[in-house]
This record gives structure tokens, sequence and C-alpha cells, in this order.
């Protein structure tokens, strides 16, 4: 299967109800994470497993400069709300966050912290979803090498920043010199092609049918050699996501220069996991049934398995199904 790849619509009047959703590399910590976007999306979207895949929060940044607006704070309180309500949270650990290493295995709620997990999705196939730092071997290493890149990326995009006002002002859409770099670069094109066979290697040895991972800000969708590799990309420039819907289709979505995102939606955006703003559905989850799933994390392999359940919740409202 290759997941098909589309442009959403925040304008939807209804809740887009679907069974999971992929996220990565929001690098709380940065100023460069996109937060406003991402608090859109997470007000139209209804699911019932959510993956942050690594790097939520950017603990290199943080520890290098302070840098914390208030909205990274109303994200974490989305997500805890959503938590409350029908939504299982599954945070997968990144390079940039890897202080959370010493909770691994814990739950907090309905929020599970793992370092690796398989998912299985509503048609049965199992996806292997990591981060993937696992797969670059400059982690692995040389980890001081590894930061200074991470600073060398900062600087493209303060760069990018200020020269994409220019090209607004003068009628342009956006331009992203780092993507350039990564897609013309052949050093950077070996790396990625390398990346990727290497994943869906480790998803193959996991006996998985694919693997979802982020970690290189490059969504993708392709087979390698039979395996699924799908990168959800992430929140620092190009705002892409996976979801899957309720017969196992999983999508790449696109987000990135929404003009709805600028116009705003007014009082009728909705959000199940937050009870202050309504869809007509008293807060979401009161009204479905909830099932409990089979999460297991075996002490010798680290992974949680996740969704191995019957797919598909009754609800009195489906809103928008994909």
């Amino acid at each position: 299967m290759t997941p098909d790849q589309q442009h959403f619509d925040l304008s939807l009047d209804e809740p887009l109800v679907c069974r999971s959703v992929w996220i990565s590399d929001i690098h709380l910590g940065t100023k460069h994470a996109r937060v406003e976007e991402l608090l859109d999306f997470l007000r139209v979207v209804d699911c019932k497993y959510l993956y942050l895949v690594g790097d939520f929060i950017d603990g290199w940044e943080l520890k290098f400069r302070w840098f914390w607006r208030d909205d990274y704070n109303t994200l974490i309180q989305k997500l805890l709300r959503k938590s409350r309500k029908q939504t299982k949270v599954i945070y997968i650990s990144g390079n940039h966050d890897e202080f959370i290493e010493e909770f691994m295995g814990m739950k907090f709620g309905n929020v599970t912290i793992a370092r690796q997990a398989i998912h299985t999705a509503a048609d049965g196939k199992k996806y292997l979803v990591i981060h993937g730092h696992q797969a670059d071997g400059l982690t692995h290493f040389n980890h001081l090498l590894e930061k200074l890149g991470s600073h060398l990326y900062n600087w493209i995009l303060d760069f990018n920043l200020y020269f994409n006002r220019l090209r607004r002002a003068l009628g342009f859409g956006y331009w992203s010199l780092a993507a350039y770099l990564k897609f013309k670069a052949k050093s950077a094109v070996k790396y990625v092609t390398e990346y990727e066979d290497t994943l869906a290697a480790m998803a193959r040895s996991h006996e998985a049918h694919g693997v979802i991972c982020g970690h290189i800000h490059r969504a993708e969708t392709k087979t390698i050699n039979g395996v699924e590799y799908l990168n959800c990309g992430d929140w620092v420039e190009s705002c892409t996501a996976l979801i899957e819907d309720f017969d196992g289709k999983i999508k790449l979505i696109h987000f990135h220069e929404n003009d709805v995102l600028r116009a705003g939606r007014g009082s009728r955006s909705h959000d199940s996991g937050d009870g202050r703003q309504g869809n007509g559905r008293g807060g979401g989850a009161s009204g479905r049934r909830r099932h409990a799933g089979r999460e297991r994390a075996p002490l010798h392999s680290g992974i949680l398995f996740i969704g191995d359940e019957d797919s598909r919740p009754a609800t009195a409202d489906p809103g928008v199904q994909i």
C-alpha cells in the first residue's frame, strides 16, 4: 500500500474522526515550533490513538538557551485534555527529548511513554513506530557533531524566517532553504536513502508490514523492498501528519501555508478533547464506548503493543471519517 497524500481542510464544520494520528518533531523549546498550526489541527481532529513520534520537547535547545512561550503550555494542556477523554496518547522518545528515558514504560493516566511501539492497524497490518534516530549513524558515533548540526539547522531556519517575510511582502509563497538542501545535496540524499533503508530493515526484523518514523524532518510515504516506509515529517517546517482511517488506510496530510490557518474558523471550532469549545457532543467521550485495549510492554524488548483490539468505536455522531 502506498498511502495517499493530500492537503487538509481546516474549515470542516464537523470533527475529522479517525482511528490514529502520528505527529513528530514539534521541538518545543525552539522559536521555530509551529504550535499555532498544530493547535488548529488538534482542535478539529478526533482520534483514538495519538502518537508523538519523538522530539516533542527539544531538551538540547532548552539546555543551550531557555525559550518557552505560553502557547507551548497550551499545547501540553490540549494533549492532556484529549488523554483524559477518549484518546490514548503514546509518547515515543527521540534524541532531542532523551531526558524522558528515565520514565520509559511508565503510564501517566492515559499517556504512555515508550521507546518504540508496534501499532496494529484496523486492517491487521503491524507497524513499527519509532522516532528514527536509532538508524542515524551520526547519533551513535558523534553526539557532539550531531548537536552542532542541530544548531546549524536552527540558523538556517532563522534565515528562512526573515527571507520568507521578504518573499511574502513581495507577493511570493514560502520557500525553504533547509528543504532545498536536503533534496538537492548528494550527500544529504545518500544519507536519507541509507536512513530509510535501515528503518525498513528494522521493521522487517520485527516482522512488521511497515515503519512509522520522524527524525529527519522529511515527510515521505513509499515502499522499500516490500516494507512500507512512512515518515510523518515535522512541525517546524512542513507541518505534516499521518492519519489512519477505520479501514486501516494511512494518509500523509499536509498543512503548510493553508489559508484557513490564517483566516480562523470562529466560534464553530470544535475540539473533542476540550470541554470549553463545544461541537454539540458534550465534551466528546461521554457518549462513546471506550475500549480498554491490550497494551503489552515486555521487559526484554521494551516495545509497547497498541491497537490490536476492535477498531471501530461506537459513536452517535461520527463526523467526517477519512
